[in-house]
């Protein structure tokens, strides 16, 4: 099973290359599940909140300052065990899974049971609607200056970040 990690800021487009990669995956007959490490901090959300995991505007301080209080917790690998449970599980029934909110460095190295691709969206051009707190919270920030990156899609429109994200996955084949 192979692992695809997409990291990058708020707005940047994760998710859409998520939504992407799935499609091209599933072309191949590939089955396929997209996962969050922010599964976890959302469903505290949910409890403690109420909020239904999906409306917008999501509470993006509540669930940076939970996920910062549980890294800091549980040592900044508790979202990593937790996603390498889930891993095993899943790796029962799929043959790809696409993490689509990589934040942390130790989200993208300590995944050591399963092959990885780790890429990285950037994308100044889309509409960055962060309040000042928030666009300077660690994980904003935390992968800045990453080197491990296997590939990185850079201000790509979503015809040509497909084209790109096909490219990899012919690659890795």
């Amino acid at each position: 099973m192979k692992v695809y990690l997409i990291a990058g800021k708020a707005r940047s487009g994760k998710t859409k290359a998520a939504y992407l990669l799935k499609e091209i995956l599933e072309s191949k007959k590939h089955k396929v599940v997209i996962t969050e490490y922010s599964k976890y901090i959302k469903l505290f959300a949910k409890d403690l909140l109420g909020w239904d995991m999906v409306s917008e505007p999501k509470p993006r301080k509540f669930l940076q300052d939970m996920g910062s209080y549980v890294r800091k917790l549980k040592k900044d690998i508790y979202f990593v065990e937790r996603m390498q449970e889930d891993l095993h599980i899943y790796e029962h029934f799929v043959n790809d899974v696409i993490i689509s909110d990589v934040r942390m460095p130790k989200e993208l190295d300590e995944l050591k049971d399963f092959e990885t691709i780790k890429i990285k969206v950037e994308n100044s051009l889309l509409n960055y609607d962060l309040t000042v707190e928030e666009s300077k919270h660690e994980t904003e920030h935390a992968l800045d200056t990453y080197q491990g990156f296997d590939y990185v899609i850079k201000d790509k429109n979503e015809v040509e970040m497909k084209e790109i994200l096909a490219q990899i996955v012919k690659e890795r084949e």
